[in-house]
Parts: C-alpha cells; sequence; structure tokens
C-alpha cells in the first residue's frame, strides 16, 4: 500500500515543481528508469533516496512515505461502514488510486462527509427536544388554546346579526386578548428555537485535533524547547494558582496543574502561533481545543523531559509504574508522555494512544500505521482498553493481529480520574497502548506474553472486520 502511495506522490511532486523524470533522477543520484520504475510503483523508495527526494521536491520525508495517505484511507474505508450510506465497500487498490491521483477529491469527500454527520446530529438533537421538551407541549397547549377562543369569538361576531354592543364589544376583547397570547407564545417559540444554547455543537472539532496531532506526530520541538528553558520556574512545592479547586485531588494532579499553570505562562503565544497557522484547525473551536492539548503537551515536557524520561523509558522498558513513580506522575501522563517521544535521532517506542471512558467513547487517539483507531464508533471489543474496565487499576495485556496480518502488543489499564460521589459511579478512564510487536522485546508488557501462540484474532471495528466467526461480533462486514 505505502508504495503504491509513495509512487503516486513522487510523480505528482515532481510535476508540480516542473522537474521532468531526467531532471528529478539526475538530481537524487538514480537513473531516470530507476525513477520511473519507482512512479509506476514497480520500485520501492525509501531510507536515504527518500529523504533526498523529498529535499529536491521542497517537502519533508514524512510527505513521502505513505502513512498520511494511507491514514486518508483508512478514513474512507471507516465511513463506508456507516449504515446510512450503506453499499460495497471499495476495492481498496481504488480507493488507494483515488488518494494518491485526486487528493483534493478526496478531502472534499471527507468534508462532506463530516458536514453530513453533523447534519444528522442536529436533526436527532431536534427531534429529541421537540418530543422530549415540556416547553414545547405547553407552548402547542397555549397556541391551540389561544386559536379555540379566537376561532369561536369570531365564528359568533361574524354569524350573529342581533348581537349588542356590549356583547360584540366582550368578544371583540376576547379576540384581541388571545390574539396577543398567541402572538407572546409565538415569539417565545422563534426565542427558543434561535437560542444559541439550543444549536448543536460540531461533531468535527474533535477529528480536526486528531488530524492536527498526527501530522504533527505528536512531536513538538519548540515547545520541548520552551519547556525546558523554564523547567526551574515550576513552584519547589509543585503548587501554582491554577484558579481551580484541588482539594480532592491526588498529589499528581496537583503537580500537573500547577505546571498547566506555568505552561500559560510560558507557552501560550507559541502555542497560539502554533494553532493559528495550522491548516488542520479551521475552526475557532477546534483551536481552542487544540491550545488546551498543546498546553498539556508543555506541562508534561515541564514535569517528564525529553532525554531524562526517554532514558528512563528504555532503562524500565516502559514500565509505566516506574516512571510515574520515578517522575511523581499520574498513570495516563506517563502513558501520554511515551507516545511523544518522536523526536528524529531520538525516537523511542513508537505507540498508538487512545484514551475511552466505560460506554466506549473514545477522547484520545493517535493511530501507527497498520492500526487504524476508530473515529465514527467504538473499537473492537477484543481490545484490551475495554476489558481493563473489568479489572480497574490492573493493566490488560495481549498480542493481537489484525485481519490484514499487522501484529501488535496492546496494553491498557482503567483509572479513577476524580474521588467517588456518593450516589455516583466511579468515573473511570481507560488508556490504552499499542506497538509493533515485532518491539515488543523492548516494552515490559510484553513479558510472560507467547507472541506466538497467544495472539488474539482482533479487528478494527466490526463493519470492516472480516472475521466472520467472532463471537463478539456485533454487525455483518461490509467487506467481502
Amino acid at each position: 500500500m505505502t508504495g503504491t502511495l509513495t509512487g503516486l506522490k513522487i510523480r505528482s511532486l515532481r510535476k508540480n515543481a516542473g522537474f521532468t523524470q531526467s531532471a528529478l533522477a539526475g538530481r537524487v543520484g538514480i537513473s531516470a528508469s530507476y525513477l520511473n520504475l519507482i512512479e509506476g510503483n514497480k520500485r520501492p523508495a525509501a531510507g536515504a533516496l527518500i529523504v533526498r527526494l523529498a529535499a529536491e521536491l521542497g517537502v519533508a520525508p514524512s510527505e513521502l512515505d505513505g502513512h498520511a495517505e494511507r491514514r486518508l484511507i483508512e478514513m474512507l474505508e471507516e465511513l463506508a461502514t456507516d449504515p446510512r450510506i450503506g453499499g460495497k465497500t471499495p476495492k481498496t487498490r481504488a480507493t488507494e488510486d483515488l488518494v494518491g491521483r485526486h487528493p483534493e477529491w478526496t478531502d472534499i469527500i471527507l468534508k462532506l462527509y463530516r458536514a453530513f454527520r453533523d447534519q444528522s446530529h442536529a436533526v436527532l438533537a431536534l427531534a429529541d427536544r421537540l418530543n422530549r421538551d415540556p416547553f414545547l407541549g405547553e407552548s402547542v397547549h397555549r397556541m391551540l388554546t389561544s386559536v379555540t377562543a379566537i376561532s369561536s369569538a369570531a365564528e359568533i361576531l361574524g354569524n350573529v346579526d342581533d348581537l349588542g354592543q356590549a356583547d360584540r364589544e366582550r368578544f371583540l376583547t376576547i379576540v384581541a386578548a388571545d390574539s396577543a397570547r398567541l402572538s407572546q407564545t409565538a415569539r417565545a417559540l422563534l426565542d427558543f428555537f434561535d437560542n444559541s444554547t439550543m444549536r448543536v455543537r460540531s461533531a468535527t472539532s474533535m477529528e480536526y485535533v486528531d488530524a492536527f496531532i498526527f501530522q504533527s506526530d505528536n512531536y513538538f520541538p519548540a515547545l520541548e524547547a520552551i519547556a525546558d528553558k523554564h523547567r526551574g520556574d515550576m513552584p519547589p512545592d509543585g503548587h501554582h494558582d491554577t484558579g481551580t479547586d484541588l482539594a480532592n485531588a491526588s498529589p499528581e494532579s496537583i503537580r500537573f496543574a500547577a505546571a498547566r499553570g506555568l505552561a500559560w505562562e510560558i507557552a501560550e503565544n507559541h502555542v497560539n502561533a502554533i494553532t493559528d497557522a495550522h491548516r488542520a484547525l479551521p475552526t475557532e473551536e477546534a483551536r481552542d481545543l487544540a491550545r488546551a492539548a498543546l498546553i498539556g503537551y508543555v506541562a508534561g515536557a515541564v514535569l517528564m523531559p525529553y532525554d531524562r524520561f526517554l532514558k528512563a523509558a528504555e532503562d524500565c522498558r516502559y514500565d509505566l509504574d516506574w516512571l510515574s513513580r520515578r517522575f511523581r506522575v499520574s498513570h495516563e501522563q506517563a502513558a501520554h508522555r511515551v507516545a511523544t517521544l518522536r523526536r528524529p535521532g531520538a525516537t523511542g517506542v513508537r505507540f498508538a494512544y487512545m484514551r475511552s471512558d466505560a460506554s466506549g467513547y473514545v477522547t484520545k487517539r493517535l493511530p501507527l500505521p497498520g492500526l487504524p483507531l476508530p473515529r465514527y464508533g467504538t473499537a473492537c471489543p477484543m481490545w484490551p482498553i475495554y476489558g481493563a474496565f473489568q479489572t480497574p487499576g490492573i493493566t490488560a495485556r495481549c498480542f493481537g493481529e489484525l485481519p490484514s496480518g499487522e501484529r501488535f502488543l496492546f496494553f491498557a489499564r482503567a483509572v479513577e480520574k476524580q474521588p467517588t460521589q456518593v450516589g455516583h459511579p466511579r468515573k473511570l478512564l481507560s488508556i490504552m497502548l499499542a506497538c509493533p510487536a515485532a518491539e515488543a522485546p523492548r516494552v515490559a508488557y510484553g513479558d510472560g506474553l507467547d507472541a506466538t501462540g497467544a495472539m488474539l484474532p482482533v479487528g478494527t471495528v466490526c463493519r470492516l472486520c472480516t472475521r466472520m466467526a467472532c463471537t463478539h461480533r456485533q454487525e455483518a462486514p461490509l467487506i467481502a
């Protein structure tokens, strides 16, 4: 897949840059015939050659490795599973050709689908409001009462010839009073439907933030540098005036809140510059969410310095409990930090990161090549991110193999987000990391698991999974 997309991308960028095959081949030190084979997807391009090609074409090497396009393919395949769209999922090769040859149309299709989903959410929310809101029922009843009274009075005034002056004035008063009430009720209904709090929030803002994080590879060197420069400004007692009641918070939460407060002071302008300029954040709501995420990123970098944290993570083989104790952070904070160790030349194990509440609603996601994380629904119920809710505080782990043959080490833990209130259920969030199975020897959570004999057959979402014998299947697959 990646090779196909790489060849198409190189050809498109070369033509846009005005290079002939011979000219570009000469610049990167290969023959024109070899470049022709690469563009025709008959020879691979990787490593140093990709770097040279990217330099001559004026793009980052990541633009040519096919990972961004692969994510677009996964998004197109996932939206095809929407039962409202139905039909047969296109062949993967056809989807590759669309993404590789017509990226503008791919973007348009995804924007149309987001708009369709927004409209669907709005219709459902309005329908629910119309069915349930007592104000509407009462308003309709008042309107019907007023209309009935006006109609009856008007009928008497029009049909009774010998109506006395006093009675005529009395019925005219009824018509005027009920007309005023009818107008008042109508204005109240208009205000109700025009109220900004009634409007449905966009369902795509977090998707924009996901795209922004993915395109940035969840690594922001400028913010790391700011954290390094101002780490000494962190209050020695780990407290900071955040304006938030932290009376019942854990020590780790208090320290992180203090780090966030410092992050706003030292990095707000830099964060605004990043979010305001990034094309993946087209709305103010998306930019606000991205700013909050980046402030959290800076806070994590203050508490867990990149170089020291990477060395500690490698030494303990990514044992999150050990890292939490070492840096006095929570399990969730340590898990998120290991997913940011992506500095070129000093990269840790590359992890996918996913966070879900008990309903299956995914609140954070960072995918890996070959491991798409759902955007429009829950993931495979076989993933330990859901099983972890059965044993809060204990790490659930397994090796899993997707229908594509890609293999990963999954490990997840359900953590309590805040103290339990009387009469309310525990607020648990499940945090999952996943890495390619080949990286498992570097990760403590693979110890004791048989990567060859205990490979759990997992999927992504039911409608994209071909495992017909799965006992957890909830929907029929769209893929034959």
